[in-house]
């Protein structure tokens, strides 16, 4: 699951900036809120140009879409009469933790404006780790949680300028966690923690 930004749709398909690696021909699942309206609307389509630097852009072609798509599409057409507009640097966070966690935290996450890709298996963090050029990980993991030193560890080793953060319980920083937020802080804590600057190693 990843929360991403929508740069462009037409009548067959959409792009979006994201932080998540997809290989070509992956059957995906894009929700999409139109700005208008405020309504939500699903639509399914196939990878066919995958996120890779420097842009970092999606393209998916869509399979039969709705017919509310054609209305979001006219309505993106109406709003872009200033032409495209160069997407700014956001930050790619790779969040990791168990779904019922990861669900309570989505409202959290999608108003960050990050791109922020969720994940709840170690072997969905190796292939992230090994594709994605990450800014943070955010383990959504207790303190006594056996997979936490690994992940950190792993996340250490691959990405060394990635922040790595725990959000659960406080507690003081480590070698391994650069800081630990406490899950009812909110977002302006998460920020801080995301976007300070690292200690020296």
């Amino acid at each position: 699951m990843a929360v991403c930004r929508t740069l462009d749709v037409s009548d067959l398909g959409l792009s979006l900036d994201t932080a998540a690696w997809f290989p070509l021909g992956t059957r995906l699942a894009v929700a999409l809120v139109d700005p208008t309206s405020g309504a939500a609307i699903e639509v399914i389509g196939d990878v066919i140009r995958e996120a890779v630097a420097p842009s970092w852009t999606l393209g998916i072609l869509l399979i039969e879409p709705p017919m509310e798509w054609h209305a979001l599409v006219a309505g993106a057409a109406r709003r872009s009469a200033s032409g495209y507009v160069k997407p700014t640097k956001r930050m790619r966070v790779l969040v990791f933790g168990d779904d019922h966690r990861q669900r309570g935290a989505m409202a959290l996450y999608v108003t960050s404006g990050w791109d922020v890709l969720f994940v709840t298996d170690e072997e969905s963090i190796a292939e992230a780790l090994a594709h994605i050029e990450l800014d943070a990980v955010v383990a959504e993991l207790e303190l006594g949680d056996p997979r936490l030193l690994t992940i950190m560890h792993r996340v250490r080793h691959a990405q060394p300028t990635a922040r790595r953060i725990v959000r659960g319980v406080t507690a003081q920083s480590s070698e391994l966690v650069h800081r630990f937020v406490d899950r009812d802080a909110g977002l302006d804590a998460l920020l801080d923690a995301v976007t300070a600057d690292m200690p020296a190693s």
